[in-house]
């Protein structure tokens, strides 16, 4: 009995050598950097499509180092696909060494044709939040290139709204006679409650009234000139011009209202925004 007790206690410390011996190598893998992502059975076809786009054998993810500081690996792809086994490997102690623009290069390389490909969405977020676990340098340079990479169709989205664009038109078209009036009606009301007095009476007593402060189409410039006419005369004794006044308000407003007005009825709104955008460019280079 005490010999099979010691055999079992024997056999016992056998396998946990061994079993710490392989956990060790393990270890060391693990810290050596490279991440085994392995790909469903149902994403192989496509990852395999997706890996033929990344040159002979992956050498369009070669990354470029200073100095030999990869020491004597030989192969400096940053992944490595194996479509035996279904298995990509990320190699980050690659990553960590190669210079900052191949690396840049690299990953902008295989995320653009990752996200085109017909890998399910599943997996590649799989690569990604591996890729990032790794490497926190991973996560900084993914946001960019997504962000590239996910840019507006403004084309296709012209010709999905070519049928409705007449329809746009002769609205934006109504829209800008309707505006015109309005601004012209506006400013005749206000001409009228600014110059005549007995006119101004009659708008203030009915807008009274109702309960209300200002009188109804009269504009707050105007209301506001008046009001500061009828105090510089009490305080000072002093006239100061109401016309000038309300002009001087409303210029940056007839300003604006008669940019868009030209550029929408003369058809000139693209070659307006290309200039405004041009600006930006020039800004930000």
């Amino acid at each position: 009995m005490t010999k099979k007790l010691t055999l079992s206690i024997l056999l016992v410390l056998f396998l946990s050598i061994v079993f710490s011996f392989f956990g060790e190598i393990s270890v060391n893998a693990e810290e050596a950097g490279v991440k085994s992502i392995w790909i469903p059975p149902a994403d192989m076809k496509a990852m395999e499509e997706l890996w033929s786009q990344m040159g002979v054998d992956g050498d369009y993810l070669t990354l470029d180092f200073k100095m030999d500081s990869h020491g004597s690996e030989s192969d400096t792809r940053l992944l490595v696909y194996d479509p035996q086994e279904g298995v990509l490997k990320f190699r980050a102690d690659i990553f960590q060494a190669a210079t900052s623009e191949s690396r840049y290069k690299a990953l902008q390389t295989f995320v653009s044709a990752l996200q085109e490909s017909r890998v399910s969405p599943q997996t590649q977020q799989n690569i990604m939040d591996t890729m990032t676990s790794m490497n926190h340098d991973v996560s900084e340079m993914l946001i960019p290139i997504v962000m590239e990479t996910t840019t507006a169709d403004v084309y296709t989205a012209m010709r999905w709204g070519a049928p409705i664009l007449p329809i746009l038109r002769v609205i934006l078209g109504v829209g800008a006679i309707v505006i015109t009036i309005l601004l012209v009606g506006v400013t005749i009301i206000d001409l009228v409650y600014i110059g005549l007095p007995v006119a101004r009476e009659s708008m203030t007593d009915r807008s009274e009234k109702k309960g209300k402060r200002k009188p109804s189409f009269v504009s707050d410039d105007a209301f506001v000139v008046v009001r500061e006419v009828e105090a510089s005369l009490e305080t000072t004794n002093s006239y100061k011009n109401a016309y000038l006044l309300y002009f001087k308000k409303r210029l940056l407003t007839y300003f604006i209202l008669s940019i868009c007005l030209l550029y929408l009825v003369a058809g000139e709104l693209g070659g307006l925004i290309a200039w405004l955008l041009s600006l930006g460019k020039g800004v930000v280079q």
